[in-house]
């Protein structure tokens, strides 16, 4: 009875967040290291399925480093990266669809056993600009005002790692660029980033549970925040019209809703003000 009790009074503390919530959008930003799990997948997949019931339209942006590594690896095809960015060649760039594509899928199996409509956008809808030195990768310049109409629908966008550039070439596109793309074109609630991290940790590797514009900024010039949480709060700077950015560590069983429907959180989140 006590547990029972103990659940009950977790729901009713939820109820003003989810009433603010229903009918927002959230962009969902998953880390490849966080897909090679099934089991993960599953529990990514449950999170979905409750935001779905609340009334809260989802769109999942995912990564795919680690599944193209040991892609590449097996076909003894070496790569560099320059700047943190693997260079694509063509050849990376045929497997890379295929590696991402099999990601995709996985996702969409698992979300529409449960009961929720999907759909893996095509990669037709996004068109890039070429990000030199780095072969066939490119930035988002924009997404085709149809796939709205998508989250309208109460359909769940899995949204493509591609684009076409200004010349007809297909580019590979980072997925926290994605995201951030998306979320501004949507004006979405939230971004939540989902990585193997606990968040935006200080000098003595601590979570800081807040942060505005300014403080990340001087984080990043004083050397607080570095390695690869750079380009990703890189990224939330840019995004002046989302509402809140979150970042978490997804390797925490539903960290998305303790971050969410909790007042102390389990990750940083980063505002504007």
């Amino acid at each position: 009875m006590e547990d029972t009790q103990n659940q009950i009074e977790i729901f009713l503390k939820s109820i003003p967040w989810i009433k603010n919530f229903k009918d927002k959008v959230f962009v969902l930003k998953y880390g490849g290291e966080l897909l090679t799990s099934e089991s993960n997948i599953r529990k990514i997949s449950a999170d979905i399925d409750l935001l779905a019931t609340l009334g809260i339209r989802s769109v999942v942006v995912h990564g795919g480093g680690p599944q193209l590594d040991k892609a590449l690896k097996e076909k003894n095809i070496s790569f560099e990266k320059k700047d943190g960015m693997r260079v694509y060649s063509k050849e990376i760039l045929d497997v890379s669809q295929k590696v991402f594509g099999e990601v995709a899928s996985e996702l969409r199996k698992n979300i529409e056993r449960r009961g929720i409509k999907t759909k893996l956008l095509p990669n037709e809808y996004v068109k890039t600009e070429r990000i030199q030195n780095l072969g066939y990768v490119g930035k988002v310049t924009s997404i085709n005002s149809l796939f709205s109409k998508m989250i309208n629908g109460i359909v769940v966008p899995i949204m493509p790692l591609f684009g076409w550039d200004e010349g007809g070439e297909l580019c590979n596109v980072n997925a926290d660029d994605m995201a951030v793309s998306v979320a501004e074109m949507l004006g979405a609630e939230k971004l939540i980033i989902h990585t193997s991290v606990d968040g935006v940790l200080n000098k003595d590797d601590q979570i800081i549970t807040h942060l505005n514009l300014e403080k990340a900024e001087r984080m990043i010039k004083r050397g607080y925040i570095q390695g690869g949480m750079i380009p990703k709060v890189l990224h939330c700077l840019q995004s002046e019209k989302v509402g809140k950015i979150h970042i978490i560590n997804g390797n925490i069983p539903h960290a998305l809703l303790y971050e969410v429907f909790t007042e102390q959180g389990i990750g940083t989140e980063i505002v504007r003000d």
